[in-house]
């Protein structure tokens, strides 16, 4: 009998995961189906082992991340595109991996090309940025499909994001200067005209502009500040408060996927009395039954808590028409089919140009 060789795996996500694959007739397969026995040493890692004579004259890959999740690949990437198929992968997520070719990819290849001068994004992004892999990295989370799919809709979502954002902005620039995609940035993406472009800007009162209020107030209580905040401000928290019905404390998650406002900086959102929001555009890049409930849960209380002049949704796919038809009638425009080439592609592209600069 072989000498067995181990594989330990860590089933952390990417966040510190590890996870090997055997390159076996163009199939790339999961480490576990070689071994002969597997020992869970703790209960996010299992070590397997392998008899080397069924693994000789084979590639085993590795794909293992850091903590902040960027992703690394053993021995090389090129691996990862010689395998033919994932055998693993389920009927849901073969049909995410023709997106991936049809969408994701011609998103990420514009997002490589227009940022020349740098990019700063996520390390997952980072990642697939750098390698522009045949199959979303994500997919080789091997230990549960449910972590595959989560981790996948937080990858796209954040691809068709800061897609729809450089597609805007490349409209109204010849270069695209180094650019910052980070949640919660205390600075805007880069200057349109009059106006700033957000990613995901965080009106969190104990978050917001990574934890400004503590600097103006030395707590989270606005009525403990040593100089008034804006009323602005104070009218967003309160009727987020009334719309959502929470607490500042438990109010999560405020933060606008784009926004275009006349705020060039966190200080400008304190130092101003009336910094317009001009518009907000909401993202989805899933079929409209993922999703649904956010038109209740979300898009309307947006548009309601943030009261911008402008409000559209931009979604990757079909959306019903008495939705679009209810959202419109509330004052929220809704894009469906926008990506690289879609329908609505130029659409979304005139709809901020007369937003931002019509009279």
């Amino acid at each position: 009998m072989s000498q067995a060789k181990e594989f330990c795996e860590k089933w952390r996500g990417f966040r510190g995961g590890t996870y090997y694959y055997v390159l076996d007739n163009g199939y790339c397969i999961p480490i576990a189906k070689y071994a002969t026995k597997s020992v869970r040493k703790y209960e996010d890692e299992v070590c397997y082992y392998v008899e080397e004579s069924k693994i000789a004259n084979k590639a085993v890959l590795e794909i293992a991340s850091s903590n902040s999740g960027y992703i690394y690949i053993k021995p090389d990437v090129e691996l990862i595109n010689k395998c033919v198929d994932l055998p693993h992968l389920t009927h849901l997520e073969r049909r995410f991996l023709k997106e991936w070719y049809e969408y994701y990819i011609p998103m990420l290849k514009f997002i490589k090309d227009v940022t020349a001068k740098g990019i700063r994004v996520s390390a997952v992004i980072e990642s697939h940025l750098e390698h522009l892999p045949r199959y979303p990295l994500p997919f080789f989370i091997s230990y549960s499909s449910d972590a595959r799919l989560r981790s996948f809709e937080v990858l796209t979502r954040e691809i068709h994001e800061i897609w729809i954002a450089l597609r805007i902005l490349k409209e109204f620039v010849k270069e695209i200067d180094f650019v910052w995609f980070q949640q919660s940035s205390a600075t805007p993406v880069a200057k349109v005209g009059d106006y700033s472009l957000w990613y995901e800007f965080d009106f969190t009162p104990h978050t917001m502009c990574e934890g400004i209020l503590l600097d103006y107030c030395g707590s989270f209580n606005a009525e403990k500040c040593r100089e008034p905040l804006p009323q602005w401000l104070l009218q967003i928290w309160s009727r987020a408060q009334t719309v959502l019905g929470k607490s500042p404390r438990e109010l999560q998650g405020l933060r606008p996927d784009i926004m275009f406002t006349q705020a060039g900086s966190c200080s400008d959102f304190f130092k101003s009395s009336t910094p317009l929001i001009k518009l907000i555009i909401e993202c989805k890049n899933f079929d409209y039954e993922y999703w649904a409930k956010d038109v209740e849960k979300q898009i309307i209380p947006y548009k309601k808590v943030f009261q911008p002049e402008h409000m559209v949704m931009a979604s990757l796919k079909p959306v019903p028409q008495d939705v679009k038809n209810r959202l419109k009638s509330l004052g929220i425009e809704v894009l469906d089919h926008v990506y690289p080439g879609g329908a609505s592609e130029k659409q979304l592209v005139e709809y901020v140009k007369q937003a931002l600069f019509s009279v």
